[in-house]
């Protein structure tokens, strides 16, 4: 993986390091509106702090809270990210944290390669699909996309846009790919605590290929000062000869920091990386759905599913791999039972390397409100991936208003009723940013 900071952020030095002493300030800011005494009636401001105070003070005021797990100040202080060459796999537990945001290069049109990471036989049997589908999607649907593209080399881009989205599901999920990734400065320091909970103690095959790729984030973050270790609270805020003395009066401690890199969070609440279900003895994955103003429920669908979905912040996604493979069949050959057999045949002869098409079990738990809104209103859409417009349309919304219904719920199945078995353009109050002109409810590509 290659990791850079994103220069346009405010954080960054001229070196492009993060600016840790500049963040450990901003965090005694943050830290003494919340809770600084108020003299003589005048309310606490943020000028106020940043005036009248010196930088030992507020470096002082930072670490504690930091020491203290009161992590809110520190939340403020964004790191920006740039990652290349990291696995999809990989991007998918760091997209399943929150607080961030992410622009991540989509694998849906990404022409397969070779690389260290992709072996000849997934890229033979990607090019082969690709070769299958153009011709099933000529067959099918070639006109179709000669109407709305008003040219024969559009419809044909199209089409292989449309190939290369399916035949990637033979494609190992741990597929290079690039995104920027912005997160709260305590976060990532968080979520690399996370992360070597699985270093220490990786519970199943797919973790244990995790390892190294969290392994080599730490070292990166720790070279750029973005990890928050004993040697650069050292190297950063006793540099200053004039507020040396008052740091070490308060942090004595700091004086034997000196080239330790070890991290200084704690994750003190032992919280584990939230993508894997098995890490969560709360989880509802093994029970029956539930449906009510909150709902949790489960089912199967592919890697590329998954990441599509675990993108909308509002809910909580999480996965476990089934003891037996399966795959995700693109709708479009299912009427051709060679085919069907083929695909089957092609994509569990990869089954080892987690091919970005095998199901996996998740659960996700969100407000109605969330689902309908912020889930629904982006995917139940012509233009989205097709396996997670059907999971909306075509399960979970039917399911949720058949469930309400069942158990009494009426009013707030009457609620839910207007979005099942639609596409986003129908539902009441939307109105589309788009022109894409041709919603299909039943599409099978």
């Amino acid at each position: 993986m290659e990791i850079k900071l994103d220069p346009m952020q405010g954080y960054v030095t001229k070196e492009r390091s993060f600016d840790q002493k500049k963040a450990f300030v901003s965090t005694g800011v943050k830290a003494a509106v919340c809770f600084k005494e108020v003299k003589d009636g005048i309310p606490v401001s943020q000028d106020m702090i940043r005036e009248g105070e010196d930088f030992a003070t507020l470096v002082n005021r930072g670490l504690n809270t930091i020491y203290q797990d009161h992590t809110t100040p520190s939340e403020h202080q964004m790191v920006s990210l740039e990652i290349v060459g990291a696995p999809k796999i990989f991007l998918m537990v760091l997209n399943n944290e929150k607080q961030y945001t992410a622009d991540e290069r989509s694998l849906r049109y990404t022409k397969v390669e070779k690389n260290d990471v992709i072996s000849n036989k997934e890229v033979e049997l990607y090019d082969k699909w690709i070769n299958i589908l153009c011709d099933v999607i000529e067959e099918k649907l070639g006109d179709f996309y000669r109407r709305f593209s008003k040219s024969e080399a559009g419809a044909k881009k199209s089409i292989l846009k449309m190939a290369q989205e399916n035949a990637r599901y033979m494609v190992s999920v741990f597929m290079p790919t690039s995104t920027t990734y912005t997160v709260p400065w305590i976060q990532i320091n968080k979520i690399l605590t996370y992360m070597q909970k699985a270093i220490d103690n990786p519970q199943n095959d797919l973790e244990k290929q995790l390892v190294p790729y969290f392994l080599e984030f730490t070292d990166k973050l720790i070279d750029l000062d973005v990890a928050i270790t004993k040697d650069s609270i050292y190297r950063n805020l006793l540099d200053d000869e004039e507020h040396k003395d008052t740091i070490l009066k308060k942090h004595p401690e700091i004086k034997n920091y000196k080239g330790d890199k070890s991290l200084i969070y704690k994750n003190n609440k032992d919280v584990e990386l939230s993508l894997f279900a098995y890490r969560n003895p709360f989880s509802g994955i093994n029970d029956e759905n539930e449906y009510g103003y909150n709902v949790s429920y489960n089912n199967y669908e592919s890697f590329a599913c998954l990441a599509q979905e675990q993108r909308h912040r509002t809910i909580n996604c999480e996965m476990i791999i089934p003891d037996k493979f399966m795959a995700y069949i693109p709708p479009i050959i299912m009427d051709k039972d060679e085919l069907v057999n083929e695909w089957i045949k092609d994509i569990t002869s990869v089954k080892e390397v987690y091919p970005q098409g095998q199901l996996i079990k998740v659960n996700r738990c969100g407000t109605v409100k969330n689902l309908l809104k912020f889930v629904a209103q982006e995917r139940a859409c012509d233009r989205a991936q097709l396996e997670i417009e059907r999971v909306y349309v075509d399960d979970m919304l039917p399911d949720l208003y058949d469930n309400l219904k069942a158990t009494g719920k009426d009013e707030l199945a009457e609620k839910v009723k207007p979005y099942v078995k639609k596409l986003r353009c129908a539902f009441p109050g939307y109105h589309c940013p788009g022109t894409c002109g041709h919603p299909r409810i039943n599409r099978e590509l």
